[in-house]
């Protein structure tokens, strides 16, 4: 991961300057093992350990919870280089929303995004690749402010037909979310998600230029193809997907040996790669089946003993102990809960 990602990242927009230079930088680093030099030495890799570990320290260190919010409505379309040109030179809304969903990841490799069409609604869905513990509301939200700052300065679109979901509780701050979503957000929802209306993909780009489009798009392509890295947690994350779309069959859970040979890598190779970003096979598929359990919970037509058996476990009361570590309550009390909550 290029260091200077994460000083992109955090830089105050209140202050306007980065944090290392907002706080003691002894601080800020604690834990990750940097040095201010190594965030400037393009030279240097960081694990997204390191990363997280410095937006948890920069979070704790805020004077405001909402600081991050604040500065990604002033980011506008000047955030990450080639993908910032790519959206704003973009042919159409949509296009410009398909390409920061496909390059976006490669600037923060823990988080996986895909867009789909759903009746005539278009949903832009962010999921992450590891526990992000009390980094994810930074890592899920700024991205989604920075596009609903986009859509209305580049093409004026109305964000209160627009709204939020959010796979986590309501934040201490989050009566203050209206100023910077503009529209509604919905918390503990079964995932994290920009939906617009599908109409507003064919919208027309007025400051579109073709050439500055092409480049753009070559630059960023060539950058999402210069670290295997960057790409393996998404490729990960698509492999499980596929293999557990059909949700209604007993299945074994996939082995690392058998997303290796689909990415045709080496296990080695996989395991270094991973291991490299700061997480390993295990937690990703942890992270996967804890999302899924939720989404099959939620459908209370299915047996328990059927999602058990649908996420590749066997014996239900192996579920139960598993989704008891993942949310802290059994499996048909967190049904209970969110049936009660819809009431």
């Amino acid at each position: 991961m290029d260091p200077r990602a994460i000083e992109n990242l955090l830089m105050s927009a209140t202050y306007g300057r980065h944090l290392t230079r907002l706080f003691e930088p002894a601080r800020l680093l604690a834990g990750t093992g940097l040095s201010e030099q190594d965030l400037h030495d393009s030279t240097r890799r960081i694990t997204v350990g390191q990363a997280l570990q410095y937006i948890r320290n920069a979070l704790a260190l805020a004077p405001e919870p909402d600081w991050y919010l604040a500065w990604a409505g002033t980011l506008a379309d000047h955030f990450h280089g080639p993908i910032s040109i790519a959206l704003v030179s973009a042919p159409t809304l949509g296009d410009g929303l398909d390409a920061f969903l496909r390059y976006f990841p490669g600037r923060v490799p823990y988080l996986h995004m895909q867009g789909r069409l759903v009746g005539e609604e278009h949903v832009s869905e962010l999921a992450p690749l590891m526990d992000l513990g009390a980094a994810l509301p930074i890592l899920i939200e700024t991205p989604l402010v920075i596009l609903l700052q986009h859509l209305h300065t580049v093409y004026g679109v109305d964000l209160a037909a627009a709204r939020i979901e959010l796979d986590s509780p309501p934040t201490p701050h989050a009566a203050r979310y209206p100023r910077y979503f503009r529209g509604p957000v919905q918390f503990d929802a079964r995932r994290n998600a920009l939906i617009v209306p599908a109409a507003w993909r064919a919208l027309r780009n007025l400051d579109h230029h073709a050439s500055t489009w092409s480049h753009a798009l070559s630059q960023c392509e060539a950058t999402l193809a210069s670290s295997g890295e960057r790409t393996t947690l998404g490729a990960v994350r698509d492999y499980l997907s596929s293999a557990f779309e059909v949700a209604d069959r007993r299945r074994a859970l996939p082995t690392l040996d058998e997303v290796a040979a689909h990415l045709h890598l080496t296990p080695r190779t996989l395991i270094r790669r991973l291991r490299r970003l700061g997480t390993t096979y295990q937690d990703l598929m942890d992270g996967f089946l804890r999302a899924r359990a939720a989404e099959l919970l939620a459908n209370d037509r299915a047996k328990i003993k059927e999602v058990a058996a649908a996420l590749g476990f066997h014996n239900p009361a192996n579920f139960g102990k598993a989704f008891k570590r993942w949310y802290g309550v059994s499996p048909g009390s967190f049904r209970a809960r969110n049936l009660a909550s819809r009431v």
